[in-house]
């Protein structure tokens, strides 16, 4: 007896019905194109002939204790019935029990003997319904299984069809990390055969020594530099996605993003260019304002001033106008020599980065009036020239913006020396402002607090802007002793 054969008369439906409507159903349909269902009416047939035949020969008393046999063989028919066609064909089969029988009753019982016959009956009838039904629901959950099976089957060769035939590279690991599968993408990326994939860990693949457990990865993770078997240096992104149904298991896609990873790095690279030309440009200006224009002036200022002193000699009406004309120049020669100073404040290449930003705290205090203190913590020593400079232009454009935006009554600043990174604090008490704003300053063309994140960046530091419209600011700058590596030294 087959799953397939019985569900044919089992519905998952008509289980959820209401028990006298399935009961009615069930009389209402009963297998009648089955060869099978007329075989078991004949039985049913065969039973009540030889039932009457005991009882109209009087061969019943004979039986004696055995007297319940001649009703009791229906349950034959009836569990076959049940067995082989569910709750249709065992209703049907004995309701035909009880209709066949009906004469037996009448004819040859009266009394109590007529009430324990139907009695029999009625448990045939019982046990009809009651093997029927669970036969049904045995079908039902069998056919449903096979179904669900099926299904999983159809989805596992889908998968299969898309992990094989996917252009991304696709490892399955174990909670360990050990590779049990992957497809050809995987094994052309890293020039390895599936079998020598198999068994090897993703921290041997991907490299733990650049401080990535993939094993852990829970998302998309940072992109990660592998040498491919013919030599060639390919920048991967993992993404790692439980796998449903398979405790422990996980997929690991592996993007190739080298072209993306290029570009990125190209952009670095212009930045880190842009800075320098920049910086290159400021003291090429510094100097000539310094070496020619402030020089010229002076001169003039010190010719002004003799011609005042020869003209006082003679008493000329002129020494006003010579007087003053010789303290503008003194003021132009001021102003310039200011200038050349913010450009490119010489005292940074003579003296270092603690003197130069003492001379901003200090400046700042003179010409704004709110109180400004510099604390310098650990030992204090010269840094690699591109580090001081990205230090101190970050701290000229933190303490710039106090001044101009953050209405601040006082502004510290925080030097603090370690064994292999400086941290630059610099703290307000100013209005602050909203996080969200923060993420909007570069949109809107402020570029100041950009421009402080890329100096950070490009020397292999960090820089952090704490605010909230509360009020106060916090920057702080943290960056390594010496410059880090371009990125295109650091990927080869």
């Amino acid at each position: 007896m087959s799953v397939t054969s019985l569900s044919r008369f089992a519905r998952p439906s008509a289980l959820q019905d209401p028990a006298p409507r399935r009961l009615l159903q069930a009389l209402k349909h009963p297998p009648v194109r089955d060869p099978r269902f007329w075989a078991t009416q004949g039985l049913v047939l065969l039973i009540a002939a030889a039932h009457d035949s005991v009882e109209a020969f009087g061969f019943l008393p004979s039986l004696g204790k055995a007297y319940f046999l001649p009703m009791s063989m229906f349950f034959v028919p009836v569990v076959y019935a049940a067995l082989y066609f569910g709750l249709r064909g065992s209703v049907a089969t004995a309701f035909w029990c009880t209709v066949i029988s009906m004469p037996n009753w009448l004819l040859f019982h009266q009394g109590s003997e007529q009430v324990g016959v139907i009695s029999q009956m009625l448990i045939v009838d019982g046990i009809a319904v009651f093997v029927g039904h669970r036969v049904d629901q045995q079908v039902t959950a069998r056919a449903e299984a096979e179904q669900a099976g099926q299904a999983m089957r159809a989805s596992e060769a889908r998968y299969r069809g898309l992990f094989e035939t996917s252009g991304e590279a696709v490892l399955v690991a174990d909670a360990g990390g050990v590779v049990l599968d992957c497809n050809a993408a995987a094994s052309n990326l890293f020039g390895r055969r599936g079998a020598e994939l198999r068994g090897s860990t993703l921290g041997s693949l991907l490299g733990t020594a650049q401080g990535v457990d993939p094993s852990e990865t829970t998302d998309s993770h940072d992109a990660i530099l592998i040498v491919r078997a013919d030599g060639r240096q390919t920048w991967i992104e993992p993404v790692s996605t439980a796998l449903e149904d398979q405790a422990g298991l996980r997929q690991v896609l592996l993007r190739d993003v080298t072209e993306q990873k290029r570009r990125e790095m190209g952009l670095q690279t212009y930045a880190a260019e842009v800075v320098r030309a920049q910086e290159e440009e400021r003291r090429r200006i510094a100097q000539e304002l310094h070496d020619d224009t402030v020089q010229s002036l002076v001169l003039l200022w010190r010719k002004l001033d003799e011609l005042a002193a020869k003209r006082a000699e003679d008493r000329e009406g002129d020494v006003p106008n010579l007087l003053e004309a010789r303290d503008t120049a003194g003021a132009i020669a001021e102003s310039v020599r200011g200038y050349a100073r913010g450009l490119r404040p010489p005292i940074l290449d003579d003296l270092g980065l603690t003197p130069a930003i003492r001379r901003l705290v200090n400046e700042l205090e003179a010409r704004s009036g709110m109180s400004a203190d510099l604390a310098v913590r650990g030992d204090d020593r010269r840094l690699a020239p591109e580090v001081e400079l990205a230090l101190f232009r970050i701290a000229q454009e933190a303490l710039r913006n106090a001044e101009r935006h953050s209405l601040a009554k006082s502004v510290r600043v925080t030097l603090e020396y370690g064994a292999e990174t400086t941290v630059l604090t610099i703290r307000d008490n100013g209005k602050g402002f909203a996080p969200a704003l923060q993420r909007e300053f570069a949109a809107n063309g402020k570029l100041g607090l950009v421009g402080m994140q890329e100096r950070a960046r490009i020397v292999g530091g960090t820089l952090t802007i704490r605010s909230d419209a509360s009020g106060g600011m916090r920057l702080i700058a943290k960056v390594p002793e010496s410059p880090a590596k371009p990125p295109a030294e650091r990927g080869s």
